[in-house]
């Protein structure tokens, strides 16, 4: 059993579901377990399905432990503290994740998302390292790709993260989280992926909001990235005055030639969001 190592500052986090001001440690942003309020919930129930006397313990932490309860009701209780408001999912929603004794994730492992992620064994020298809060973001345009058919982005690599997918209309990445600092320089490589042994030339643009405010519509805030058959390859360097913290990157693919705007629909191709934490 995975001992559940709750020190005071741990259990403080819990009253954010009252002062919902708790956040996260640098160390933390830094491992990649940024999650979505969905995607906490997600978390919560792979626990739950493969953990549930960790659960329990958190529980037991957290409230009475005097008190005779079933474990069951345990668990819905710490549930509805963690992820709900008047019975609707929070978006300050609270995930446990996990690290060393040093509150890091060297060995790169994370804990399920989702109830239907197989029971992964938590590394035996791994812990509950903290209660993170899911990022407030803006509410941003939703877009996507109107064909799939031909061409996809198979890859995007930037900073830490390396992510590799294959064709939809519109990807959702805002679970991996690209670390930069705002006085360096990011070289951003996309690779298009084709349905079959015909390529075609893509076009690519990249969209950051740099300054927080839910749009990508300010200046430096969209960028051409290229058009190419192959990976394409485009330095990224925050503008002066770029805010730090969470934001969101979005990219997107188009063999007919894409848009400076962020929220218009790609005709062939794909889109993908992602989040960067800028330092």
């Amino acid at each position: 059993m995975l001992k559940v190592m709750l020190t005071s500052t741990l259990i403080a986090s819990f009253a954010a579901t009252i002062a919902p001001s708790a956040q996260a440690n640098t160390t933390l942003f830094e491992s990649r377990d940024v999650l979505t309020p969905q995607q906490a919930l997600g978390r919560f129930q792979w626990l739950e399905k493969c953990y549930p006397g960790l659960l329990v313990e958190v529980s037991d932490n957290i409230f009475d432990p005097t008190t005779p309860i079933p474990n069951d009701e345990k668990i819905a209780n710490l549930k509805k503290v963690m992820l709900y408001k008047n019975s609707t999912l929070r978006t300050d929603a609270k995930y446990l994740t996990f690290g060393d004794e040093d509150n890091a994730n060297p060995k790169n492992w994370f804990a399920g998302k989702s109830p239907n992620t197989s029971c992964l064994q938590i590394p035996s020298d791994y812990r509950i390292s903290a209660v993170m809060v899911t990022p407030a973001m803006p509410n941003y345009c939703t877009t996507k790709s109107r064909e799939r058919a031909y061409e996809f982005i198979k890859s995007v690599k930037f900073s830490n993260i390396e992510n590799t997918s294959s064709n939809t209309f519109y990807s959702n990445y805002v679970g991996d989280t690209a670390k930069i600092y705002a006085d360096r320089s990011y070289q951003l490589t996309l690779t298009p992926g084709f349905s079959s042994a015909e390529t075609y030339p893509e076009t690519w643009h990249v969209f950051i909001d740099w300054n927080q405010d839910g749009d990508f519509n300010d200046t430096k805030e969209t960028l051409f990235a290229g058009v190419s058959e192959q990976a394409a390859q485009v330095e990224i360097t925050p503008p002066t005055g770029a805010k730090k913290g969470m934001t969101k990157m979005r990219v997107t693919m188009d063999y007919l030639g894409g848009s400076n705007d962020a929220c218009k629909e790609v005709d062939s191709g794909e889109v993908e969001d992602y989040l960067l934490y800028v330092k």
